[in-house]
């Protein structure tokens, strides 16, 4: 019950955290975030990879982080971009979108894929290259807290069981700066998945835990200073 306890005073205070960052604010992190995630991160994958990239990343709701700079530089890359859709019994289906065009309000105003937007699998899952992972704060372990409905704890097992792992998928968040807590400030279970970097506006972190996974898949370096 503690851990529990925990992890809501956790959610309650950083959704005030988020709540105050100004919008112009988060408007320039996330631009900026986004081309160094670019040059650091997609550019030297997508080389590896033949050219382009299976994206798989969340559509932004009101003070998070703006995603869509990330997902239309994706687009002009001629990356495969694939956005998420709530369904029933809190599920969630993978979708393909060529631009906002596909995009109508969903569960909560939430912006998502249309029904006309084709379905991407399960048994695709392990062709996903890039998965950018909501949350309300992150640690420096790779650690993270989202709202606790638990739909990309659940997309990540079964990744994970289908593929044998993670190894050949990068987990990445874009992060405010405000959101960043120190090493092994979240309260995590041991089943609990973690991030392999941080993208933010001053630098990308990396992972200690993911340094052999990234450096296997050409990306960047650890971050030595955590």
């Amino acid at each position: 019950m503690e851990f529990m306890d925990a992890k809501k005073e956790l959610r309650q205070r950083m959704l005030k955290v988020r709540a105050q960052i100004p919008e112009g604010s988060r408007l320039e992190q996330s631009l900026a975030a986004g081309r160094i995630a670019e040059r650091e991160v997609l550019s030297p994958l997508r080389a590896r990879r033949g050219g382009k990239l299976n994206l798989f990343c969340y559509v932004a709701f009101r003070d998070e982080p703006d995603t869509w700079p990330l997902l239309a530089n994706g687009l002009a890359q001629g990356d495969r971009l694939l956005t998420p859709r709530i369904g029933p019994e809190r599920s969630l289906s993978l979708h393909e979108i060529s631009g906002t065009e596909d995009l109508v309000p969903g569960t909560w105003g939430i912006r998502e894929p249309a029904g006309h937007t084709a379905v991407w699998p399960p048994e695709r899952y392990p062709e996903i290259d890039v998965i950018v992972v909501p949350g309300l704060a992150f640690d420096l372990n790779g650690g993270r807290i989202g709202f606790g409905a638990g739909y990309y704890d659940r997309l990540i097992d079964e990744l994970s069981r289908l593929s044998g792992g993670t190894d050949q998928v990068v987990l990445a968040a874009l992060v405010l700066q405000e959101l960043i807590l120190p090493e092994g400030a979240i309260p995590m279970e041991p089943h609990d998945f973690r991030l392999d970097l941080l993208l933010t506006a001053k630098e990308t972190i990396y992972m200690k835990e993911s340094s052999d996974k990234l450096d296997n898949l050409g990306i960047g370096s650890r971050n030595d200073a955590f």
